[in-house]
């Protein structure tokens, strides 16, 4: 395989077919030369209306707005291409990797560039990168000019020119592939909250003080499995740490009364295998634990017949719980039975069909039985459970265990339910009619 590639395909303008001129990179990903943008349409008489120069592209909106710098990075390469190569030339000359290799480093990590967008101001970086940025600065690492809003960062497209040859570059081998061990993660800095965070579940981290602002930025951690910034999130009942925690994908940030809002899902339980108390945070090195590599020790140990069998009736168990959970929730979403529409609505609020609604609204439909371990995390994330149970859920490991306690938490509640409306009945029906 030759080490030297075609540089002028890559940096060809999708609009105009010739090589960039001052190279503009849209929020769509795709970069056109400065005289193809903008294109407008005259179909109001009043004021143009954009259209993306780009023929491929399906984006519905562009969030650039109408000043829009150079793509500094692209503007480099196309130097790099008319110093190396005349144009008369290009078609029987290619580019030393070694040239580019350099400008194709992420200016906030100094890693070879992943999942590349490109900012307003024109500068590039991995996407995790530049949304830390936003949580951390609000402005770009390289020309402190603000950034658009988290949400639009987190959706806009790659920078697919440089995608491109990132992609190249590393089937050449003159980059590295971005791989690494998911599972163990080492001197990771831990987010200490007061709660403990299931996976799957969407909650908002209230960020008001100069401590916890700190311990914040001194926390985010870039997670390659999600190009997202994300928290390694413990809670912290002194003097001990938790020993297992959650994987915290950080989804959009906003400002509110002086306040930084962090909205975050669980995304996987981590354990702790080791950790260092730094002062004003903590280091530690844990293992996600994917549900798909629980697998009890004795199927481990049995033959391969024997450990299909029962892990198919370990998988049929577990479906089964999560079937019996899903009756206990709708036992307890039942209308009440009461006919005063007063004690029914003193009542109503505590469980029953609004309390249904309203976590549904929250943390969406129950996930289908066929998931159990779905449904026991969003289960355990809609009961009103004290810590000290939810922390037991989630060092749990077996998911027939974590299913068991569940329906223990459910029977619970199902009699103290059943008992308040008998005794709710009981108390309207001693009332003179």
């Amino acid at each position: 395989m030759s080490n030297k590639f075609n540089l002028l395909q890559t940096l060809a303008c999708i609009a105009c077919g010739g090589v960039l001129i001052d190279p503009i990179t849209l929020s769509c990903g795709y970069t056109v030369c400065a005289h193809c943008f903008p294109i407008s349409s005259p179909s109001s008489i009043k004021k143009s209306v954009f259209k993306c120069p780009a023929p491929h592209c399906d984006a519905e909106t562009h969030l650039f707005g109408p000043e829009l710098s150079q793509d500094a990075t692209i503007t480099q390469l196309t130097h790099i291409l008319h110093q190396s190569v005349t144009l008369e030339e290009t078609d029987n000359k290619q580019i030393d990797p070694a040239m580019i290799v350099p400008l194709l480093n992420c200016s906030s990590c100094h890693h070879s560039i992943s999942d590349p967008i490109t900012t307003p101001c024109g500068h590039t970086f991995c996407r995790a990168c530049v949304l830390r940025s936003k949580i951390e600065n609000n402005a770009c690492s390289f020309c402190c000019r603000p950034l658009p809003k988290y949400s639009n960062l987190v959706s806009q497209s790659p920078n697919h020119t440089l995608s491109r040859l990132v992609k190249e570059l590393q089937l050449l081998g003159s980059l590295p592939s971005h791989v690494n061990d998911f599972i163990h993660q080492t001197n990771v800095p831990l987010f200490i909250s007061d709660q403990v965070i299931f996976p799957g579940q969407h909650t908002q981290l209230l960020i008001h003080t100069p401590f916890q602002m700190t311990m914040l930025k001194e926390s985010i951690m870039t997670c390659g499995q999600y190009h997202s910034p994300c928290l390694a999130s413990i809670h912290r009942s002194q003097p001990h740490v938790a020993k297992f925690g959650t994987l915290l994908q950080i989804m959009n940030t906003q400002r509110q009364n002086g306040a930084l809002v962090i909205d975050v899902v669980g995304m996987d339980r981590f354990r702790l295998k080791s950790y260092k108390d730094k002062g004003s945070r903590l280091m530690a090195d844990f293992e996600i634990l994917d549900e798909s590599s629980l697998v009890p020790l004795s199927i481990e140990c049995a033959g391969s017949e024997d450990a299909l069998i029962q892990h198919t009736y370990i998988t049929e168990y577990a479906i089964e719980l999560a079937n019996t959970i899903s009756q206990h929730i709708q036992y307890l979403a039942q209308p009440s039975s009461i006919p005063s529409h007063l004690l029914h609505a003193q009542t109503a609020g505590l469980l029953g069909p609004l309390w249904l609604e309203s976590m549904v609204s929250l943390h969406g439909p129950m996930p289908p039985r066929e998931n159990p371990a779905a449904v026991c995390w969003w289960t355990a994330t809609v009961l009103p459970i004290p810590i000290s149970d939810a922390y037991e859920l989630l060092r749990t490991i077996s998911l027939v265990d974590r299913l068991e306690l569940v329906i223990s938490w459910l029977q619970s509640y199902q009699s103290q339910w059943t008992q308040c409306r008998e005794r709710a009945i009981y108390a309207y029906l001693q009332v003179p009619q």
